[in-house]
């Protein structure tokens, strides 16, 4: 199955290699050029790949962001001096880290950057290339990247729950609230995997809705759940669009749709936090969804004792439990057990054990006392509903 490029990303990857053909890659040395260039398109054919990395060509997703990020690399360390990367120290690089983590270097925005641990990452994929590379020639290069901190900062999200998602609702269109639904409800990533949904990823099993994410379209792990608040929904909307087996589910701008969602959270719930380790309601995207969907079947995950943690695990398409971790910090859940439910759970399981040891003489007489038993219940509730209130008893004996 071949993905929806919804960010044309093999075309900005053949725009950008037509134009570096012609001119070099913009605000870079020479030398600091012809390394990225040589980097970007050995990951691309999948060659000189670094001993313990994934084999094989990369995507063109994946190909833009080592293009971009390792290109930003290198030309913050021009502006202190590093004209050819090869040349850079440890040093150089910890205190360039340092200062994107704390702000002294800022993005865009004026915001230090969040995802520092990303651009550390890829780097020292990069220099292990380049070691590989000369390793190749007989040329032992120092790893000058074995100290570097890739710790991830905890992602900040506008956090809702399932009531605050439905005062939303009526603020969008039909085929819109389905959307928020479907993110909310099968926490699926959006928009790559959302929009890389196909009809027949939809399907009916014992009179409850599936879907299907598939290995194909997931970042992670492909998954199949049963919806549990959308699922008749979907599959109206799809009837109702007319789609295919192979027709994409879902078709609208991500820039619009975002305006439009910022918008109503904000006049319906102010420019405040959503949560007190939360990110302000004004801020929020589709993705944000997925996260406050995951928050609540965590809390209903402690309430019942009836959904296990591997089960949200698998349902979110996570292969660790990092994310649920800091979901049930988020949420101040805490690693209290009723001890009553713990107890009744025991003396049933224990009863059970009991039982399966009579003889069937023995289960006949067991079952007759419990028919007397619920007849004696079903009487007692009788007789005391015919006990004014003023006149009634504690107990029927």
């Amino acid at each position: 199955m071949v993905k929806l490029d919804i960010y044309h990303h093999a075309d900005r990857y053949k725009d950008w290699k037509e134009e570096i053909s012609k001119s070099g890659i913009d605000g870079l040395s020479n030398k600091n050029s012809e390394i990225l260039t040589a980097y970007v398109f050995d990951m691309e054919q999948g060659v000189n790949i670094p001993r313990g990395a994934k084999k094989g060509a990369r995507s063109y997703q994946r190909l833009n962001s080592l293009r971009y990020r390792i290109a930003f690399i290198m030309g913050m360390l021009e502006k202190r001096d590093a004209k050819d990367i090869t040349k850079v120290d440890e040093k150089d690089l910890v205190c360039l880290f340092n200062d994107m983590r704390t702000g002294k270097i800022k993005t865009n925005v004026g915001e230090a950057y969040k995802s520092v641990a990303d651009y550390v990452k890829i780097f020292k994929a990069f220099w292990h290339w380049h070691m590989t590379v000369n390793r190749k020639k007989g040329i032992q290069i120092p790893d000058i990247t074995e100290d570097l901190d890739t710790s991830r900062e905890k992602p900040k999200f506008v956090y809702i729950t399932k009531d605050q998602l439905d005062s939303m609702l009526p603020y969008f269109s039909e085929d819109e609230q389905v959307v928020l639904l479907f993110i909310f409800d099968t926490l699926i990533r959006a928009p790559t995997e959302l929009m890389n949904m196909k009809a027949k990823d939809i399907f009916v099993k014992e009179g409850e809705v599936y879907f299907n994410i598939s290995q194909e379209i997931s970042k992670t792990i492909g998954r199949t759940g049963n919806f549990l608040y959308c699922g008749e929904a979907v599959l109206k909307y799809i009837k109702r669009k007319g789609l295919e087996s192979n027709d994409y589910i879902f078709s609208f701008s991500y820039p619009v749709f975002t305006d439009k969602l910022q918008k109503v959270a904000k006049q319906i719930f102010g420019d405040k936090l959503s949560h007190p380790r939360g990110e302000l309601y004004s801020k929020m995207t589709l993705y944000d969804f997925r996260h406050s969907g995951a928050c609540h079947l965590r809390q209903i995950a402690q309430k019942s004792g009836k959904i296990s943690l591997d089960a949200l695990r698998q349902r979110g398409g996570w292969t660790d439990f990092t994310m649920l971790n800091y979901y049930t910090e988020f949420l101040g859940l805490t690693g209290d057990i009723r001890k009553e439910d713990l107890l009744v759970e025991a003396d049933k399981s224990r009863l059970e054990k009991e039982i399966d040891r009579l003889s069937q003489g023995e289960k006949k007489i067991w079952n007759q006392l419990n028919q007397l038993a619920a007849m004696f219940r079903r009487k007692s509730y009788e007789a005391s509903k015919l006990i004014k209130p003023k006149d009634k008893i504690s107990h029927p004996r």
